[in-house]
């Protein structure tokens, strides 16, 4: 009954070549011999070949492992909606050769399995594209505002629930509960903001504290007792740091051991400039180049401690 076979164009088409493997029972195999157990003729793949075997076994199988059989067989598929399809043109062009009543029921329900099979892949291909969380988060960063963010997440969930998908994956975190942690995620931040921004402010308006006239929190609270102010020139006061780390010296060694990078943090750290603005890192570490002495104060300016070898 193979003999006027129609082939139907596939493009994947999983099989066991029983010459090197055992089969299982939902695995495309041939079945008479003559042919190939590889299924390539002179290296070709034989499509003929291919749509025999898969008629023939959904001839074979029992009804109840129709269904099992063809979910099987897109589990090993790229694009398993393009096989699908092509099984449904393989059974249509071949109708003539369903004669039997047994035949006729199981190609009546393999054609039902790859209607139902088809419609739950593309409703889940547009839920995964409709309700997709990383798409969602890079979104969420458009927004600057708490309460934009807020309500933007809270409408996708709500659209979510209203439309929520027949099947989901039973071991993923479900859409709407990858929102919920996100909001609480962003209620926290912003709690967190506020109470940052209510230490910086209680801060400013400290008598003792030297951060009247700071630009920001960020560039305000680097230390628990608040930023110390100088009163001359940045290139002057930190000219002061150069000279204990790298003229006045103790045995040969200096006063203060400490490298360059460490201590230009530490001053930008803990002080701001004569107009209370932040101090720049790139700045502080120029001046404390040993190369870049222009950048440091003229003798005139410069305050000098005056010591080059204290004793032991």
């Amino acid at each position: 009954m193979y003999n006027s076979v129609i082939c139907s164009p596939f493009v994947e088409h999983p099989f066991v070549d029983v010459a090197q493997f055992d089969a299982g029972v939902y695995d495309l195999t041939i079945f008479e011999e003559g042919q190939a157990s590889n299924f390539l003729v002179k290296g070709q793949f034989n499509k003929e070949q291919y749509c025999k075997c898969l008629l023939h076994k959904l001839f074979t199988l029992n009804k109840s492992k129709i269904k099992p059989f063809i979910h099987y067989q897109c589990s090993k598929l790229n694009d398993p909606i393009f096989w699908l399809n092509k099984l449904e043109k393989l059974i249509d062009l071949n109708r003539e050769l369903f004669k039997t009543k047994d035949q006729i029921i199981k190609i009546e329900k393999a054609l039902m399995i790859i209607e139902v099979m088809r419609d739950a892949i593309e409703q889940k291909q547009t839920t995964t594209t409709q309700f997709n969380f990383n798409e969602l988060k890079n979104k969420i960063k458009e927004y600057s505002n708490y309460d934009d963010k807020l309500s933007f997440l809270m409408e996708a969930r709500t659209e979510y629930l209203q439309n929520k998908p027949k099947i989901n994956d039973v071991n993923e975190m479900s859409f709407d509960e990858k929102i919920t942690l996100e909001i609480e995620l962003i209620k926290s931040q912003q709690k967190l903001s506020k109470k940052r921004n209510t230490i910086y402010s209680q801060a400013v308006n400290s008598p003792k504290s030297p951060t009247e006239n700071a630009k920001s929190p960020t560039e305000i609270c680097r230390t628990s007792i608040g930023l110390f102010q100088f009163n001359c020139q940045t290139n002057v006061f930190v000219d002061l740091f150069f000279q204990l780390t790298k003229e006045i010296t103790i045995e040969g060694k200096p006063l203060l051991n400490m490298a360059s990078n460490d201590l230009a943090q530490f001053i930008t750290n803990n002080f701001i400039d004569k107009n209370g603005n932040a101090l720049s890192l790139n700045t502080v570490k120029t001046i404390l180049n040993v190369s870049r002495p222009e950048k440091r104060p003229s003798s005139e300016k410069r305050i000098n401690l005056k010591v080059r070898d204290l004793p032991k």
